[in-house]
């Protein structure tokens, strides 16, 4: 795709906080394809580590036009260590090829079957919830969506593999929220793991309060861990 083509659409940023201290920062830039009318998200994610060094990791999300993801690349840097991550799926085949290059130049290269409707897991918040477009949601029940996840961190011990989840609209209609004393109007979902009903009464779930831009969340809280990703701020450029 010809970088030339796309323009910024959305600029923001996020806190992320645990019992109501900041332990890391996100901001992201999504653009947009002028002729295919497709999306890429850009982010860039700084947190503090136990050793007081600091951990980076920037986020490349590239989707088609069924909003799936097609190119994606995760670059994680900690001192000394630097790792990649790249997902680049091949439509026509049906082949997503991963590459996880570590620290010291290696590359350890898979081609993973898929579905032609997946999604892949990054540690970015902006495009966590763009799988919900990606086909018809049922408004009155559970949806469930097959997710690639990565459980390397600085060496590769395994492919990634497929989890799934469920996430239920609790909310028909947009209602107003309020962020350090902005007003703003979202929908609610509530996320957990796909689990068979008969064996869990109550499922754990992350609540989820979801802009009208492009599926950006202004509030992501596990209320488990007492953890809120909350939006700092979120600039409509179009």
């Amino acid at each position: 795709m010809d970088e030339s083509t796309n323009y910024k659409v959305i600029r923001g940023a996020y806190k992320y906080l645990r019992n109501d201290t900041i332990y890391c920062e996100e901001t992201f830039d999504v653009s947009k394809e002028k002729k295919e009318n497709v999306y890429t998200f850009e982010s860039v994610l700084h947190s503090r580590v136990a050793t007081g060094e600091l951990l980076t990791m920037k986020v490349l999300y590239r989707l088609n036009k069924e909003y799936v993801p097609t190119f994606v690349m995760l670059e994680r840097n900690l001192g000394e260590n630097s790792i990649k991550e790249i997902y680049d799926y091949d439509s026509r085949k049906n082949i997503l090829k991963y590459s996880f290059l570590d620290t010291k130049g290696q590359s350890h290269d898979h081609e993973l079957t898929t579905s032609n409707k997946f999604f892949i897991t990054t540690p970015s918040t902006c495009c966590s919830m763009v799988f919900l477009r990606s086909k018809k949601f049922d408004n009155t029940g559970e949806n469930h969506y097959n997710f690639w996840s990565s459980h390397n961190q600085w060496e590769f011990t395994e492919i990634p593999s497929i989890t799934s989840i469920s996430i239920k609209k609790m909310s028909t209609r947009h209602e107003s929220i309020s962020i350090e004393g902005n007003k703003l109007q979202a929908l609610e979902y509530r996320l957990s793991e796909a689990q068979d009903d008969s064996l869990v009464e109550t499922p754990e779930y992350i609540r989820i309060y979801l802009s009208k831009h492009v599926t950006i969340p202004y509030i992501v809280k596990d209320e488990k861990d007492n953890t809120t990703i909350q939006i700092k701020f979120l600039n409509n450029l179009d």
